[in-house]
């Protein structure tokens, strides 16, 4: 018993490396980037009532966010990225994900 008390090393949690990350979104685009000024400037989130009749919950499956495809766009406009471009640079981008 006294050697098995021995061998183990003492558990101190400050020395325990974290096991995740957490990452706040809002941490990581600062408060004047273009994206905060156009997010508060345009409401893209009409685009649900727009397209509303277009939906059926009924037949087929769910539809991918119309508010999320029409943002995609817009980058891909503003920024000047063809649809390949934005969708590599996309998971790099903190501002494009935020």
């Amino acid at each position: 018993m006294e050697r098995e008390r021995i061998m183990k090393a003492p558990k101190n949690p400050s020395t325990q490396p974290r096991l995740f990350q957490v990452i706040d979104m809002e941490d990581l685009v600062p408060p004047h980037h273009i994206l905060r000024q156009i997010n508060e400037a345009v409401d893209v989130s009409v685009i649900h009532d727009w397209v509303a009749p277009l939906y059926t919950e009924k037949t087929g499956r769910p539809a991918a966010d119309p508010e999320r495809l029409l943002r995609l766009m817009l980058l891909s406009y503003w920024f000047d990225h063809s649809e390949r471009e934005l969708y590599e640079i996309l998971p790099m981008h903190a501002g494009y994900l935020w």
